[in-house]
This record gives C-alpha cells, structure tokens and sequence, in this order.
C-alpha cells in the first residue's frame, strides 16, 4: 500500500473534521451572554424599560403642551420661531427607540410566556405613546415603524387611521388582563402594582379619551363615549388615578421630579411658571386681585419666595412700570388688566413671565414662584417667604399626574353639554362640581405622601372649600350660553390640569378654552398659534420617506381631529 498516498488524504479527512467539531464548539460562544436574544429575555426588565421610557417621553411632551397652553412660559415672541425642529428630538427618539421598540419586542414574548399582565400594560403604554405622537405631530411612521433592517425608512400613516390601531391597541389591551390563566405577576410595575383591574379601568378611560378628542370630526363617536360612560368602568376614584410617583434621592439615579430639581436648586435660577395660570387660579374670579383664601390649591400649587414686590426695579423687572402696579402703561394692543389678563406680574409676590415674553433674563432668580407641594413635591406656601433651597418642602416626591379622576369628570361635562351623553352624575354642572371636588380633594391629600406638614394657619377650611365649588356652581348658573358654559367647565379643567401639560393643549386645541388665555405680550401680531409640532430634525434629516418639513410660516398645522378655524387660538 503506497502510505504516501493516502496520508495526506486521512490528514484532510482529519482536519476537516476538527474544524467541523471545533467549528461546533466555538458556535456555542457566539452568543454574548451580556446581549440575550429576544427569545431569552426578560418580560419584567423589558417591562422596567417601557415604563420608564413612557414616564420620560410624557414629560418632554407635557412641558411643550404647558408652554403653549400658558401654565409654564413659553418664550416666542412668534409662534414660526418659537421652537426648532431639533427641539423635538429627544421626544421623537424616546419615543420610537424606547417605548415602541421595546414594547414591540416585549409584547410577543410575554404572550408566549403566559405573561398576559404585562403585555397588556405594554399594549396600554404604546397605545397613549402612538396617540400622543399623533397629536402633537400629526402623520407619523406607525405601520411600517419598528421593522428594523426591513425597514429603515419607514412611511408615515394617516392620524386617523393610527388612532383605530390605538383604540384596537387597548381592547388588546383589556383582553389580555382578562385572561384567566396568566403566569402570576412577579414583575415591578410602577403605576398599580400589577392590578388588573385597574389597568382595564385605565386603558377604557384612555379609549374614552381618544373618542372625545374626535369628537369635532366623527360623529360616530358618540354613541361609543355614551356606552363607556354608561358602564362606568372609568377612573373616577383617587385610588384608580395613573400617576407616576417620583423619590427623593439626588444622585445615582436622581429620582426627583424635574421641576423640583429645576425649580428648588441652583439658588432659584430654573424655570418661569407663566403669569396667567398663576393669575387663572389666584385672580381671575376675584375682580382682578389676589384672593388667597379663594381657591384652596392656591397655596399648593405655587410657592412664593417674596410677599411683595419691594424688589422690583429697572434692572430686577423691567416690566414692572408698565404693570398695574407701576404705570399701567400697557400696549395698546394689550386687554384690560388685571381684570382679563394678567402683565409682568400677578399681585401679592407671584411672579412669572408672561406667553411669549422673549426679552433678557433679569437677576430674579430670589423671587420667582416656584411649583409647590403639588404636584412637583416642593414647598407649601405659609407665607414664609424664604428662598428655596434642594432640602425643602417634599424634596423632590412629587408625582406626574398622567389622568385623574377630576379629569374623567370633566370630560364627562363637556361630553354632556356638546354630545348630549347621560352620566349617573346628571348634569354638566353636577359633572363639573364634582370634577373640582376631585381636585380639590386629590391636591389637599397630597402632602401627607411627601413628607411635608403644612402650617395649620394656612391650611383652607372646609368653608372656603364649600365657597369655592359654590362660586364655580354660581358662575355656571350665571352663564347665558352653552359656549360660556364649556368655558367654565374647561377653564376649571385647566386649573386642575396643573402639572400636566399634554391635555392643557389638546384640550386648548379642542375647545378654544379658557377664551382668557394670554396673548403674547411682546408683539401685537405672534403668528398663527402652532396646532401641531414640527416633524423632528432626526425624522426629517435621516428618513427619505419623511414628509416636508411643515411650513414655518404657517404654524397652524392642524392635526386631524383638529377641524376649527386657523385664528382660533390666538
């Protein structure tokens, strides 16, 4: 036998073997233990992730919403240029890289795992995240969105459209908690410790919630709000409220809510909170004067560094000589004031900024109004007049009030008076009260969750409480038209809305109300108010799919439930 041969034939016959074995061992290797594959992962971190992202994306979108709809100041002066495209970014991307992807890769898993809870409030979640998008930006990538490598430029659909998915989203949703053989949740949910029944509640009252916001363009929608509205399964009691709860530490991670970490450090140089809805709470029903024993949130919702404005000059408030504590020298284009808006100041040491002041920040960093116990966990004002500090008040454990039963109230009312829909409630002004005593209640039961022991002297009593829904109930009685009578009801909705900027806009959008808002004070003519947002420079600038940038000289773009006249809001 010639072993020459056939020796270099066994040898490769060897080799390719060992590289085969080898080939099979090393296989194992290749998957990175530290990057798990979606079939390994785990539902609960997904879970963490989703909420946390959806908690994030809700903040960046209520604190443009409040800069519009006046609660906190937005600069202008004109609406064109009021915001950038890149100003959009960091929601946009929260949004489809955090909730949407990691809800899309969480969902089929956690059905696969019996997991039903989870997946439910990860249906809930993406459905108020896709919604939310479609408010405040108009058509956006949904159905081709999230694909991945199959996809990277994804179509935008039609708002319409992507408000049925939502609405299927949530009775997905709703089917899933009411599986009767889940895996038991073991998982860390950070809205309602994996109840069931009170996610169902939620994802019914968010379903009633999308109904009414097109309510101005689908008729259909009406007999679908009056069959949720008669079964009842909203959130109408605190103990149902969606709200996230922040914490008090300051590092690693900082759990505090943003606007005390904003308001309550840097010795007072954070935000302005805007005039009007400090003068909207403390002012307005007065006759143009601060009434600090009129609405019992007053002392709650805002804290005072200073009681007067002995501090104000030339260089500290350059507005102040024209305010009606100076001059009153106005422009001329101006309203009345105090008696329908406010200027530069409110009265008795609230200071803001007024809608679209845009000029230079003068050194009053030491007597701006802060936001108090609530909903920013900060300071009750006891009158003590001291400058804030990061150790005041709740230090930070405040909460994100997502929707309260107040809310659900009001929007009955309105869903009363313009749909003609039936409540066990009764009446729009029954509705309405009973929306302010939920808010009421909701913000005066706050502080014992934080820590903070308000100054009994201060505390409102039960008489101004009853005197303060007897005033609404009175001023709605007063009212001579259905028009006059939403205002009320949606200007008493903005009030309890502190804190929660998203539907301080669509509602302004919806309604036109409160018909007080503040014009911009720095040019009689701001542009049209912007109706939607502008598409984000990462959408615009890295998808060819994307459409044109909406037009800055005309801002008004409305999204599609929003059918009323351009200069409808000012």
């Amino acid at each position: 036998m010639n072993y020459k041969k056939i020796l270099p034939t066994i040898l490769g016959i060897l080799l390719i073997g060992g590289i085969s074995s080898c080939k099979k061992q090393f296989d194992k290797l290749l998957t990175n233990p530290n990057y798990p594959s979606a079939a390994t992962a785990d539902v609960d971190l997904y879970l963490n992730e989703v909420q946390l992202d959806f908690n994030t994306f809700w903040t960046s979108a209520g604190d443009y919403g409040a800069q519009l709809s006046r609660q906190q100041h937005w600069t202008g002066p004109f609406y064109r240029n009021g915001y950038t495209p890149s100003s959009f970014d960091f929601q946009w991307t929260t949004a489809y890289t955090g909730v949407l992807t990691n809800s899309n890769a969480m969902i089929p898993l956690a059905l696969s795992q019996r997991k039903y809870i989870q997946s439910g409030i990860a249906r809930v979640l993406k459905a108020y995240t896709v919604a939310t998008l479609v408010d405040n930006f108009g058509d956006i990538p949904y159905s081709e969105a999230g694909l991945g490598n199959d996809n990277t430029i994804p179509k935008v659909d039609g708002g319409a459209s992507i408000y049925v998915a939502v609405q299927n989203l949530l009775d997905s949703a709703i089917s899933d908690f009411s599986k009767p053989n889940s895996a038991p949740f073991v998982g860390n949910d950070l809205f309602y410790g994996g109840s069931k029944a009170n996610w169902t509640t939620l994802a019914k009252t968010l379903k009633l919630k999308f109904y009414m916001q097109t309510r101005l363009v689908d008729p259909s929608v009406t007999a679908k709000i009056q069959a949720l509205v008669t079964e009842n399964n909203l959130i109408t009691t605190s103990a149902k409220d969606f709200v996230f709860r922040y914490g008090t530490s300051v590092t690693a991670p900082d759990s505090r809510h943003s606007h005390y970490a904003t308001d309550y450090t840097n010795n007072g140089n954070g935000e302005y909170l805007a005039n009007y809805f400090m003068w909207m709470v403390s002012t307005q029903k007065y006759g143009g004067v601060v009434n600090l024993t009129g609405d019992p949130r007053l002392r709650y919702y805002f804290y005072r560094q200073v009681g007067n404005y002995d501090w104000a000059t030339s260089s500290t408030c350059p507005c102040f000589a024209k305010s009606q504590f100076g001059s009153s020298s106005f422009p001329s284009w101006y309203p009345v004031v105090p008696d329908e808006t406010p200027y530069c100041t409110v009265g008795k040491g609230y200071h803001g900024r007024d809608h679209g002041d845009n000029s230079g920040g003068p050194p009053d960093a030491n007597y701006t109004t802060a936001m108090g116990v609530y909903p920013a966990g900060g300071q009750f004002d006891g009158s003590q007049f001291e400058a804030v500090t990061s150790t005041m008040g709740g230090k930070g454990a405040g909460i994100n009030p997502i929707w309260l039963s107040s809310y659900t109230f009001f929007l009955e009312a309105e869903a009363a008076l313009e749909l003609g829909i039936t409540t066990t409630q009764g009446s729009p002004k029954a509705l309405l009260s009973t929306g302010v005593t939920a808010s009421i209640n909701k913000v005066l039961n706050f502080p014992a969750t934080v820590n903070v022991t308000p100054d009994p002297t201060y505390l409102p009593s039960a008489t101004q409480i009853t005197n303060y829904v007897n005033l609404v109930s009175s001023n709605y009685d007063a009212a001579t038209t259905d028009d006059a009578r939403l205002n009320l009801i949606m200007s008493e909705y903005y009030i309890a809305l502190w804190g929660n900027g998203v539907e301080a806009y669509n509602n302004l959008r919806r309604t036109g109300k409160p018909a007080s808002a503040q014009l911009a004070v720095a040019v009689p003519n701001p542009g049209l108010f912007m109706r939607s947002f502008f598409y984000p420079s990462v959408f615009v600038n890295r998808n060819s799919s994307a459409p044109a940038q909406k037009d800055p000289g005309n801002v008004a773009n409305k999204v599609f439930w929003d059918n009323n006249p351009d200069n409808f809001i000012k």
